[in-house]
């Protein structure tokens, strides 16, 4: 028997947090180089880049990959010889990323309660924990790191135990399809098939920590790579987890997850704590081509409003930043008082939750969140003069019908490299629902941002 202090532990998930959120997965990285020197179109070629760039940006500077520092989720291997000591474990965990949201300023992202009190707890705590315990004298620790854009299209599905391999392929395929531009591809997807649901959703999660692999998953694996691959769907990389399941049932979980797929893990004995390292061991710089872009000022009204779908612009000037706690404040607002707190008439509202700023810092790292949670609030800011949004991923039918009549536009930001756009903007200010935290309104101002025209 050792005995192992949950100080350890403390320090272990503080430093495992770090790791998760700044450092890009080197085989990952690795993957996206082959994609970015592949691919003869010059759009993709740039969109590789930029993920190349901000995983550059993001390991030199130790700031976050992506601005959604997500929910952190924990999964804590007990060997059956470790005599756990010092302070209550779940408090150790949550008290370590509690320590590391707050002193590297991460965004915080995690409110009390999903339904009945939706007030950020200024923590990112309430950490998701997971034990179980297994043989020998170690734990072994895995921290991930998930964002909302894709876990919002994870999905899960009780097939009949007569479902084939392509059913569960069409399946797959369907939740990458709904997942689309919102997720930030090229995806990484973690299967979990068997147990009961609650069960595969969990091995959906703890599969992408999986190393080994049996034969039987090897080759499932690599059928639905082909078929993903001959339906064009951008996927970077699927791991697999199966198990048992009652005879009646047949469980199937996807977990989605960006490019970017953040997680850190170790291994804690008796006298030290062992990091796996899977950073990137090789900086790579890319020298692309990149796309041909616009100079548009956002003062430049008339030339905002001719802009064609497709076309790529580089945006400087002023803009706001809102997303669904300050478009809810905002629709309040206007109809308590037929009027908003802030004039909204040609400005130009960029979905957005940046990190908060580190010393020296304009801003947190920045990037788009999924614009679609904000489209039932289209009708009334378009009708009243508001100009364009700036997001990530598809438009409801509705939506874009109140875009186009109301003579508005919307914007794509390339989503997953918000060290990269963090450079983009020269000043920040607060402007409106302080209270909000990360979604509170500010007011920036951009030089060369980098937006394709959707709408």
């Amino acid at each position: 028997m050792i005995n192992i202090d949950t100080k350890q532990i403390k320090s272990a998930v503080y430093n495992l947090c770090i790791k998760a959120n700044t450092l890009y997965d080197n085989t990952l990285y690795k993957m996206i180089y082959k994609k970015y020197k592949e691919t003869k179109n010059v759009d993709l070629q740039t969109k590789y880049a930029n993920i190349l760039k901000n995983a550059q940006i993001a390991a030199k500077s130790q700031r976050p990959l992506c601005q959604d520092t997500g929910q952190v989720l924990v999964f804590v291997s007990i060997g059956q010889n470790v005599h756990i000591c010092g302070e209550n474990i779940d408090k150790a965990i949550n008290d370590a990323v509690k320590k590391a949201y707050k002193k590297n300023f991460y965004r915080k992202s995690v409110v009390k309660n999903a339904i009945f009190d939706r007030t950020n707890t200024q923590t990112n705590t309430p950490a998701i924990i997971y034990y179980d315990f297994t043989t020998g004298s170690k734990i072994d620790i895995s921290v991930m790191v998930k964002g909302a854009g894709s876990e919002n299209y994870s999905q899960i599905k009780m097939f009949a135990p007569s479902a084939t391999k392509q059913d569960i392929f069409q399946f797959v395929k369907e939740t990458v399809e709904t997942a689309g531009e919102k997720s930030c591809p090229p995806l990484v997807l973690g299967i979990g098939i068997g147990g009961t649901m609650d069960k595969a959703a969990l091995m959906s999660k703890k599969a992408f920590f999986k190393q080994r692999r049996t034969q039987s998953e090897k080759e499932f694996l690599k059928e639905l790579n082909e078929y993903l691959k001959e339906n064009k769907e951008d996927i970077l990389d699927i791991k697999l987890q199966t198990a048992a399941t009652h005879i009646a049932c047949l469980p199937v979980a996807v977990t989605i997850n960006c490019h970017s797929t953040r997680h850190a893990s170790c291994t804690i004995t008796e006298d030290k704590v062992i990091y796996k390292n899977n950073a990137i061991k090789k900086v790579i710089s890319p020298k692309n081509k990149t796309v041909k872009a616009k100079q548009v000022n956002t003062n430049e009204i008339e030339k905002i409003k001719s802009l064609k779908a497709g076309e790529n612009i580089l945006l400087s000037g002023e803009i706001l930043t809102a997303r669904d706690a300050a478009h809810k404040k905002i629709e309040e607002y206007y109809q308590k008082n037929e009027a908003f707190p802030f004039e909204i008439k040609n400005k130009i509202i960029f979905y957005a939750g940046p990190c908060p700023a580190a010393p020296k810092e304009i801003i947190g790292p920045i990037g788009p969140t999924t614009s679609a949670r904000m489209d039932k609030y289209c009708e009334l800011l378009y009708s009243k003069g508001l100009l364009a949004t700036i997001g990530k991923g598809e438009r409801s039918k509705a939506a874009s019908i109140s875009i186009k009549n109301n003579g508005g536009k919307y914007f794509t930001a390339q989503g997953g490299i918000a060290s990269l756009l963090s450079k983009c903007v020269k000043k920040a200010e607060l402007l409106a629902f302080e209270d909000l935290g990360p979604e509170s309104v500010q007011k920036l101002y951009i030089e060369n941002l980098p937006l394709k025209v959707e709408l």
